[in-house]
C-alpha cells in the first residue's frame, strides 16, 4: 500500500497564499473578506524575477468569481513585502470588525 502525500499550502501568518500568473490571494477563502495583490512591475536579477510594484485591495470574497468582488480599500507598494504587511493588516482589522 502507497502512502498517501499530504499537499503543503502555503502561508503567510496563519492565512493561505494562493498565486495565479500575477495575482496573489490571501486569506481563508471561506471568510466574508480576503486580500488581492496584482503585481504590476518586475525585474530581472539573475534567474530570479523581483517584485518592483504591487497594487493591493481588501475584497469582498462572497461573490460567485473569485477576485471579482466589491474592493473595500486599495493601495500601491514599492515591494511584496510592504504589500503582504500593510494588507495582512488591513484584512485582519476588516475581519474583526
Amino acid at each position: 500500500m502507497a502512502a498517501v502525500k499530504k499537499s503543503k499550502e502555503l502561508t503567510y501568518k496563519g492565512k493561505p497564499v494562493y498565486r495565479q500568473g500575477n495575482r496573489i490571494y490571501y486569506g481563508d477563502l471561506d471568510e466574508r473578506l480576503i486580500l488581492v495583490m496584482d503585481i504590476l512591475e518586475t525585474e530581472q536579477r539573475g534567474d530570479v524575477a523581483i517584485t518592483k510594484k504591487v497594487k493591493f485591495h481588501i475584497q469582498d470574497n462572497t461573490g460567485p468569481v473569485l477576485g471579482e468582488g466589491t474592493n473595500y480599500r486599495s493601495g500601491e507598494r514599492d515591494n511584496l513585502y510592504s504589500a503582504f504587511d500593510i494588507g495582512s493588516w488591513w484584512l485582519q482589522d476588516a475581519l474583526d470588525q
